[in-house]
């Protein structure tokens, strides 16, 4: 399986780790040329920077954007929020 540079760069992209939890934005669009929906997935990782495979928070969220980067950068603060309250 071949995977093109811009699969490679949105993977990329896409994670981050904050607090000893790792970030996965996966905002998408409901339909083509559509506005993007901010989507996250927390998932919590242990002493050795290795996560679980079962994820500790997942969140659509009710809002919507022109741009999957303005969706992302969204859902991004808001699981920093949730990993800061809990």
């Amino acid at each position: 399986m071949v995977i093109d540079d811009e699969a490679k760069e949105r993977q990329m992209k896409s994670s981050i780790s904050y607090k000893n939890c790792l970030i996965r934005s996966e905002s998408f669009q409901r339909e083509t040329k559509g506005s993007w929906i901010p989507q996250y997935t927390v998932t919590c990782q242990d002493a050795k920077n290795e996560t679980s495979c079962v994820p500790s928070h997942h969140a659509q969220l009710d809002k919507a954007f022109w741009s999957e980067n303005e969706a992302d950068e969204f859902a991004l603060q808001d699981a920093m929020r949730w990993i800061d309250k809990n």
